[in-house]
């Protein structure tokens, strides 16, 4: 599979269990991140491609699938939006960790064919939000060589983003 298909595969289904699911809205409400949340969606989504090729946790890498490594995250912003409570979260922090998995995927060489990609969710934010494209969208995609996104609104119109890095 390749990276274009990839996203082609993830995004449209993701989108819509974000979009769907009142639990998440609960969430991104309270500013609570759901990375095991996505690991199990995701893991659905891909084992409709093929099952027996999808792998949680395998060598301390999140999914793997086909030839793919994937890294997961979800970020949660203290950016003010209405129906979010206001809460002070480390957004740098959290950045910085993905940009630490995006390391640490690059490291990887085994199997010499393997492709790697970052799936991350970032709440409450809109893809435009000033902050988020000055100073943290840019520290994350110079770690890529490519990125994709949609956004997205959780079911009590909370906005979010959700991006597929290739590294």
């Amino acid at each position: 599979m390749e990276y274009k298909e990839l996203c082609e595969t993830i995004f449209p289904e993701i989108r819509e269990r974000l979009n769907s699911s009142l639990g998440l809205a609960v969430c991104a409400k309270h500013r609570s991140k759901f990375e095991a949340w996505l690991k199990v969606e995701l893991c659905g989504i891909l084992a409709e491609h093929n099952e027996n090729l999808v792998i949680p946790e395998k060598n301390f890498i999140d999914i793997t699938f086909e030839n793919w490594k994937i890294e997961l995250k979800t970020i949660n912003t203290n950016y003010r939006f209405e129906n979010v409570i206001n809460k002070t979260r480390p957004v740098t922090n959290n950045v910085n960790g993905l940009i630490s998995d995006i390391k640490k995927l690059k490291k990887k060489t085994k199997p010499s064919k393997a492709r790697k990609a970052v799936v991350f969710i970032v709440f409450p934010v809109k893809h435009e939000t000033p902050n988020w494209q000055k100073i943290h969208l840019p520290k994350i995609s110079q770690e890529l060589r490519e990125i994709d996104y949609r956004e997205f609104v959780f079911k009590n119109n909370i906005p979010g983003v959700i991006y597929i890095g290739l590294v």
